[in-house]
């Protein structure tokens, strides 16, 4: 450990490690351990996320709109609130609905409906900021959830 806290990076031969341990490749230093390819995905989340702050002041939409469709697909978790489970995972009655929330089809319906005109503006700014949650939560490594509510690997890593 270095005096931070962090760990220190590892010093193996090319190819011996796990992808960003460290460890030279081609001659030129790996990325550090911090830098993981899902992190890349803080970028276009955020940008999102700025579009749809951009579109809830072009249509007038409140900035409760856009914490809302931020915050609403965690209430599952609610649902698991006093039942059994083991740390990391999440009690398999909210894992549905959960999953259902953290899905990219959802919002990308949305935002269609939306951009066609058959929904208001409001559902565009939910849409947005719906979509921007999900690929930041992909960044942060949480997302889906397998039946037993333990943490799924991302589609988009794989």
């Amino acid at each position: 450990m270095t005096p931070l806290g962090t760990p220190a990076m590892s010093t193996g031969a090319a190819g011996s490690g796990a992808a960003g341990s460290g460890a030279a490749i081609g001659g030129r230093p790996a990325r550090p351990t911090w830098l993981r390819r899902r992190l890349l995905w803080l970028v276009p989340g955020i940008a999102i996320g700025l579009l749809a702050g951009t579109q809830a002041t072009e249509h007038g939409v409140g900035i409760l709109v856009l914490l809302a469709a931020g915050i609403v697909p965690h209430l599952p978790v609610l649902l698991g609130i006093g039942r059994p489970h083991a740390p990391g995972q999440l009690p398999a009655r909210a894992v549905p609905l959960y999953n259902a929330f953290h899905h990219p089809v959802p919002p990308l319906v949305v935002l269609g409906l939306a951009a066609a005109g058959v929904l208001s503006p409001v559902w565009l700014v939910i849409g947005l900021a719906w979509l921007s949650h999900i690929v930041v939560d992909l960044a942060m490594d949480h997302g889906l959830r397998t039946a037993d509510g333990f943490r799924k690997p991302w589609w988009a890593l794989r």
